[in-house]
């Protein structure tokens, strides 16, 4: 029995029965709070405990969806050839502010948890905070992060972004759709990008162009600065 727990047959039907009971949750009650990660994870995770798998054989078992990722990241270039033509209106000022957003986000969380003691595990697993999961998983194997630690930041990273992120843009009185969209994907990557679609085509465009900027460059810079 506890073979078949630990099994894709068991798991995968499980992830998606909780994705499932999450969007069903989130539509119901139409708050951030209940983003289908969040709630699907929560009862991914009460499964785990109750029935004692251990997350190592969960994660095993989940290969066919980490696989999904990279086809589910690249599916987002779609919105983005649609609104090509408006965000190309925006020239050089549009990517200037996505390269720099790109090289805060990571250097100022690495930078605070420096500053507060954080250990070098902890360190390099905050490098890859800005970037979507499948990158960042790659990116962590390559510089000898912890790729649990990294993952559980990505994701909360994500998931903070896309609840506080819209809020916090209406507050300051910004409605320019394309600067909500830059700032959700640069901040929230994936989550953030999904929420930017649910606002506008052209803010979910915006948003993959920055989650993908962001996501070539730490790719490309990151190994050189850990080496060098």
């Amino acid at each position: 029995m506890s073979e078949f727990l630990a099994s894709p047959a068991f798991v995968l039907p499980l992830s998606s029965m909780a994705f499932v009971i999450g969007v069903a949750l989130y539509r119901r009650c139409n708050t951030a709070l209940l983003h289908p990660i969040i709630s699907a994870s929560i009862l991914v995770a009460i499964t785990l405990s109750i029935l004692q798998i251990p997350y190592r054989d969960y994660q095993g078992s989940s290969a066919l969806l980490y696989g999904l990722l990279g086809p589910a990241v690249v599916a987002l270039a779609v919105p983005l050839k649609q609104n090509l033509v408006i965000i190309r209106r925006a020239g050089w000022p549009l990517l200037v502010a996505i390269v720099v957003g790109a090289i805060l986000a990571p250097l100022i969380a690495v930078l605070i948890a420096l500053l507060l003691g954080a250990g070098q595990a902890v360190l390099l697993a905050l490098s890859g905070k800005s970037i979507t999961t499948p990158i960042a998983l790659a990116l962590a194997d390559k510089i000898q992060a912890s790729l649990s630690l990294t993952a559980a930041i990505v994701v909360l990273t994500g998931v903070v972004g896309a609840i506080a992120g819209p809020p916090l843009l209406h507050r300051l009185k910004i409605r320019d759709e394309r600067i909500i969209g830059i700032v959700l994907g640069i901040n929230a990557h994936a989550v953030g990008t999904a929420r930017a679609l649910e606002i506008s085509a052209l803010c979910g465009a915006c948003a993959a162009l920055a989650m993908g900027t962001c996501g070539a460059l730490t790719a490309l810079v990151l190994p050189l600065i850990i080496s060098g």
